[in-house]
């Protein structure tokens, strides 16, 4: 072989070289931009699956927290249902007896003691439902009055309403 044949296949030899080596390089820039391409966006999706989680589990805190609500709120139904058919039954009952005691005690002595009374010359008792009513009568009149302050003191201050309804709740359990 001559040294030009060997000049020239040595040559060959590097060029196929140097062809090998660009197409390599390519190869590894191009893999490296899909690398870093992907890695980008796994990085990204990786951050957002966190804030995902995050949200759910906040989520389910807050899922939590109302059902607990809702639960307190059942629990003091119920007992408002409970203490609204005991006061039902008692009012019934202490209804009964009232109406028991005026009609066979109070309205057959009160008839007896106007009976006395006329025959010695004095006026009759006024009846005990004119009592009643002049005592509910102030009963209404004094809740008017407070509601009254209660309302110019609720527009004075926007808490103070909250307040009354807050211990109204609590006064109802």
């Amino acid at each position: 072989m001559t040294s030009s044949n060997v000049d020239s296949n040595l040559l060959k030899t590097q060029m196929n070289s140097l062809e090998l080596l660009q197409r390599k390089t390519q190869s590894l820039v191009d893999c490296k931009a899909t690398l870093m391409s992907k890695t980008e966006v796994l990085d990204s999706k990786k951050s957002l699956l966190q804030e995902t989680n995050s949200e759910r589990q906040r989520l389910q805190r807050e899922k939590k927290l109302l059902r607990e609500m809702l639960q307190n709120i059942n629990q003091d139904l119920e007992s408002l249902q409970e203490v609204e058919q005991s006061l039902t039954k008692e009012s019934d009952d202490l209804e009964r007896s009232v109406n028991k005691i005026k009609n066979e005690q109070y309205e057959p002595l009160q008839d007896q003691v106007n009976e006395i009374r006329l025959k010695i010359g004095l006026n009759k008792l006024p009846h005990i439902q004119q009592e009643l009513e002049a005592r509910l009568a102030k009963i209404l009149e004094d809740r008017r009055v407070k509601w009254q302050q209660e309302e110019s003191e609720s527009s004075a201050s926007p808490t103070g309403k909250r307040r009354r309804l807050a211990t109204a709740s609590r006064s109802r359990r």
